[in-house]
């Protein structure tokens, strides 16, 4: 692997970002993406809200992320919590996947994949859960699963 770093004076620190280029992506390459956003193996804790209390969730027992209505959900197996963090705080979570504007899942989760009307493909998720996949991210659910 090649590392690079240019330095460039005329940028200011928010607008900092990391490239990686590579010929297929591997978990090595998975792996500097989260070190990158700064979600490493145990890094990350995710918490959610329930009755005015602090909940924390393992991320193997989330679902799905959706926003509705401005809030975001933590879906789990039977409960749903709300966290006060935007969606794409989220993305970049190993082994979670956009599926569409308003909705990321656990790719863990996954229990079936259908065609559905105008292009759109709808994901069954374990917990009996549906969502709509996009066009704009079915390729990249496509190449996670070999389609």
């Amino acid at each position: 692997m090649k590392v690079e770093i240019r330095i460039d004076k005329s940028i200011s620190k928010s607008e900092i970002n990391a490239l990686i280029t590579c010929p297929e992506v591997t978990e090595a390459v998975l792996e500097a993406q989260r070190l990158l956003l700064g979600l490493g193996e145990g890094e990350a804790v995710i918490t959610g809200t329930e009755n005015g209390r602090t909940v924390i969730i393992e991320r193997q027992e989330l679902f799905a992320i959706k926003s509705e209505n401005g809030r975001t959900q933590l879906v789990c197996k039977e409960k749903s919590f709300e966290s006060p963090k935007p969606l794409k705080d989220f993305e970049g979570l190993r082994d979670f996947m956009r599926i569409s504007k308003s909705c990321i899942v656990n790719l863990k989760k996954l229990k079936l994949v259908e065609p559905h009307y105008s292009g759109l493909m709808l994901l069954t998720l374990k917990n009996g859960s549906k969502e709509y996949i996009s066009r704009k991210y079915l390729p990249d659910l496509k190449k996670y699963l070999g389609l």
